[in-house]
C-alpha cells in the first residue's frame, strides 16, 4: 500500500506541475486613413529670396481616429520665373544648415496622435485663377496613443487660395489638404505556448491512468 500511495503522489505532483509558458510574439495591424483639412498656411520666417519657413494648421470633420488637428512647420522654395515651388519638412532639402526640422502633427481631442514629414512636395502656380495646387508623399515618424511607434507612407495634394498674398506677404492662404494612405503599427501580443512541464504532465498523466488501471484489476481479482 505505501508504495501504491507514493506512486500515486508522484503522478499528481506531475499534474500539477502542468502550465504553459507565455511567449511574446510582434502583429502588424495596419489602418487605412483618408482625410480633408480646411488648411491656413502663414508665413514665419524669410530665409532667402527664394525660401520661405511656412507654418501650417488645419480642422477636419471627417479625419477618423480622432485625428481632426493639424499643425506643422514646412520649408517652400519658389521658382518665379517658372510659377513652380518646391516644399519639405527638412532644411536640408535646399541646403539650409542650423535650422530646426520642421514636420506636421495630427491630433484632436483624445490621447491619438501621427506625425510625418513632408517629402518631395512640388506644386504650381495657376497666375488666372492665383491659386496653387500642389502634392507630396510624407513618411510616417511615429505617434502617440493608438499610433504609438507607427510607421508607413501617405500622399497629400493640396489647393491654396494666394490671391492675398498680393496685397500681404505675410497674410494666411487658405486652401484644403487631402491626406491618404496606411499606417502600420507593431504591437505585441501575449501568445501561451506549451513547456517542457505540460510535456512530462502528460507523461504523468498515463503513469496514473496505467497505475488505477492496475489498482481495479487487483480489486476485483
Amino acid at each position: 500500500m505505501p508504495r501504491l500511495y507514493t506512486s500515486s503522489l508522484l503522478g499528481i505532483l506531475t499534474l500539477v506541475g502542468f502550465g504553459l509558458s507565455i511567449e511574446s510574439a510582434k502583429a502588424q495591424t495596419t489602418y487605412t486613413f483618408n482625410a480633408t483639412y480646411d488648411a491656413s498656411s502663414m508665413l514665419s520666417n524669410s530665409i532667402t529670396q527664394d525660401i520661405t519657413a511656412r507654418t501650417i494648421s488645419g480642422s477636419s470633420s471627417n479625419a477618423s481616429f480622432g485625428l481632426t488637428k493639424a499643425s506643422g512647420l514646412l520649408y517652400v522654395q519658389t521658382d518665379l520665373s517658372s510659377g513652380s515651388y518646391r516644399y519639405s519638412t527638412n532644411p536640408v532639402t535646399f541646403g539650409l544648415q542650423n535650422l530646426p526640422l520642421g514636420g506636421v502633427t495630427l491630433f484632436g481631442e483624445g490621447n491619438n496622435k501621427l506625425f510625418y514629414a513632408v517629402d518631395n512636395g512640388t506644386g504650381v502656380l495657376n497666375s488666372e485663377t492665383l491659386t496653387t495646387t500642389g502634392s507630396n508623399t510624407n513618411n510616417i515618424t511615429g505617434g502617440k496613443g493608438l499610433f504609438q511607434g507607427a510607421t508607413g507612407m501617405l500622399t497629400g495634394s493640396e489647393v491654396y487660395q494666394v490671391a492675398n498674398l498680393l496685397v500681404d506677404p505675410t497674410s494666411p492662404s487658405k486652401g484644403r489638404v487631402t491626406i491618404n494612405g496606411t499606417i502600420s503599427v507593431l504591437t505585441t501580443q501575449k501568445v501561451p505556448e506549451p513547456n517542457t512541464t505540460a510535456a512530462l504532465a502528460g507523461i504523468g498523466l498515463i503513469g496514473v491512468t496505467f497505475l488505477l488501471c492496475s489498482i481495479r484489476h487487483q480489486i476485483r481479482t
